[in-house]
Order: C-alpha cells, then structure tokens, then sequence
C-alpha cells in the first residue's frame, strides 16, 4: 500500500539528523580520528624519522612501557616509569620541566635524553651542551662510531653535532667529537645523545644499531619500567586544528556540543511523557568488590590495598605449613629455587612501604607484582 504525500512530508530529513548526531557525538567520545600533528619523529610515527620501531623493541624485553602525553612538571616523580626517555623533542624542556626532570633523576630516575635541531641548547645543572654542527657541507656519515658498546663495524652513526660534558663519561664518540656521554647525578644517572637517529627506524634497519640503540638505553641502569615522554613534541608544534578540540578540552567540548543538539532535538518536536523508573536491581558482591576497588582507586589508598595483601600472606604461612614463618618461607624459597633470605628482604621492603603516610599505586602494583610468585609458591603448599 502507497502511503500518502502528507505521511512522507512528515518524515522528514530532519527527524534522522538530530538521533544521527546524538549518535555520532557520543562515538566520538569513546573513538576521535586522529588530525594529525605533522611529528613525524615521534614514537607513533611509522615514517623513517620515527621511532615506533624502538618502542617496540623496548616494549619486546621491559616489563612495562608505556607514553607519556600530559606536561612532565605534572607527572613526575610519580607518573613515569624507572626510565624516562626523550629522544629528539620537538620543544627543548623548559627550566621548570628541568628542574622536575632532574629532582626525580637525583632521587634514583634514570633519564635517556637525545638532542636534535640546528640551535645550541644546555642542560642547567648538568653542565651538558649541545652543539649543531657547523659549516655548510652534508656531514659524512660513512664513518663507524667509535665506542665499546658494540661492534664498530657493523653499525652506522648520523649525527649533526655534538656534545661537550666536561663532567660525564664519554662512551661513544664519532670523528672524533662526543656524542654520548653517562653523567652520574645524585642516586640516579643520566645518558645524554648527540643525535636521536639511532633511535628511528631507518637505522634500526642497519646492522648491530638495534643493540646500539638498547645498549645505550641500559647504560641509564636497569630497564625495568620505561616511559616515552612525546608531551614536548605534542605541545612543540603549532596547532593545525581548534583548540578546543585538544585532548585536554575535547571532552568537554563534545559535551557541550551533545547538549546543544539535545536542545534542538528536544524543541523540535515532542518527546512523551516521562516513563515511570525501573525497579533497580539487588546488587551482588561482585558489584560490591568493584565499587570498593574503585574507591581505593580513586582515593591513590595504594598503602591500604599493599596492607591488605601482606596480611592475607602472613595468614596462608602458619596455616599452609603448619610450623612458623620460617618453615613456610623456606619451603615456599626451595620451590622458587632461591634463598629463604630474599623472601625475608622482600617482604621486609614491603612491610615497610606500608608504613609511609602515602604510597602511589603505581609502587604499590610494582610490589604486590614481586610477591606474587611468593604468594603462588605458598598456595601449592596447601595439604590435601
């Protein structure tokens, strides 16, 4: 049956757009499609420059990587990992972010920092300079790097200037000017580069540079936890799309962009009468649990949650073994394979950080990961 010209009149085009808009708002606040920055260096990029190649390489052996997007002065000291690694900025950190930078340094962080760009910069407090290169001519970059990080065949070095550490140690050099050098500062210890092109995936491609590349990143100290900071290339170009589309302020701008067609959805035509509320649900222990982990997430309680842990192992010893603490930890030390000692150490570090006014969860997770096996080894104990 044909309908009538008044029925398709009142379906219009417009009664689709306004639920089509709804839609398309509230997708793009879980999925936005990347604008694009113009970095083409960055951990991200693909590109030859870039270094996604080494992210991922590091990403194969750490046990945990991750980026970095919001400003280093917020983040540290407890938002970065073990190691932080800035390969190449596209923004020279400014005093403040220094300072941040080498606060958490002298505290035990361990910083792998690449220069890049034709302008003489400095590290405060380092005493470190980077000097472009001079002159007019291509550099030559057929020569080996000299250094005993790996072999000098093999490898490739492209470099457009230089380093001048008079208090750091020089550990790879290259015709003859410095390029790398490890300085020690405070409890932990920065690795500076001359170049960041080691790093990109084009020379990854080229021989030992793969090992080059994490040799020099284990010359920080042990990679454990490694962070990418892309914070400075992020804030280090001009904006290419409105600012209130940035990733700080785009939430709330499609929010209000979401009320805004609500409000014209809702004048256009009539919604109904309000439905009666459901009933609502009995919650369960499961919901119960998730609001309780969510509330210590919320309230950083990592101190409470690290508490809670360390007493659930000191019950499962007497009870697993049925004889004292030692009796459990030496048997729980023969199945890991190693000494009753370093259970006894680890759970002393652990029942320590207990006793701080304040323990960000980050740590808190580091040290219920190393108990972990203890508590597994403690299980298998359990009689039949």
């Amino acid at each position: 049956m044909s309908r009538s010209p008044d029925f398709l009149r009142r379906v219009s085009l417009i009664q689709w757009l306004w639920p089509l808009a709804v839609v398309a708002l509230l997708g793009l606040q879980v999925w936005f499609p990347d604008l694009g920055d113009d970095i083409l260096h960055d951990t991200f990029s693909n590109t030859a420059e870039g270094k996604r190649a080494f992210f991922r390489l590091v990403n194969e052996y750490a046990e945990y990587t991750d980026r970095n997007q919001q400003p280093l002065t917020r983040v540290l000291p407890d938002g970065v990992g073990d190691t932080l690694c800035i390969l190449g900025p596209q923004r020279w950190p400014t005093d403040a972010e220094w300072d941040a930078i080498l606060d958490w340094v002298s505290a035990g962080g361990q910083l792998v920092f690449a220069c890049r760009g034709e302008t003489e910069r400095s590290i405060p407090r380092l005493e470190i300079r980077y000097l472009p290169r001079s002159g007019t001519g291509p550099p030559d970059d057929s020569l080996p790097p000299e250094t005993d990080l790996v072999s000098q065949d093999t490898t490739a070095w492209w470099t457009d200037g230089r380093l001048l550490a008079p208090q750091g140690d020089e550990v790879l050099s290259y015709d003859g000017t410095p390029q790398v050098v490890v300085q020690q500062w405070g409890q932990g210890r920065v690795v500076v580069s001359a170049s960041p092109l080691i790093f990109s995936n084009q020379l990854l491609t080229y021989g030992d540079n793969p090992a080059l590349a994490y040799r020099m990143l284990e010359l920080a100290g042990d990679v454990w936890a490694v962070t990418f900071d892309e914070s400075l290339n992020k804030t280090g170009t001009p904006k290419t799309v409105a600012l209130l589309f940035d990733d700080e302020l785009r939430p709330i701008t499609l929010q209000l962009m979401l009320l805004l067609v609500l409000y014209g959805w809702w004048n256009s035509q009539r919604f109904g009468p309000l439905l009666p509320l459901a009933a609502s649900p009995r919650h369960n222990i499961v919901e119960h649990a998730d609001a309780l982990g969510v509330a210590y997430w919320r309230q950083q309680s990592g101190e409470v949650v690290l508490r809670h842990y360390l007493s659930a192992l000191r019950g499962m010893m007497p009870r697993l073994s049925g004889g004292p603490r030692g009796a459990a930890l030496a048997l729980a030390a023969e199945r890991m394979q190693c000494e009753p000692r370093e259970l006894e150490e680890q759970l002393a570090a652990a029942e320590k950080a207990t006793r701080r006014s304040r323990l960000d969860r980050r740590t808190a997770a580091k040290i219920i990961r190393r108990l972990a096996p203890l508590r597994k080894a403690l299980r298998s104990q359990r009689k039949p």
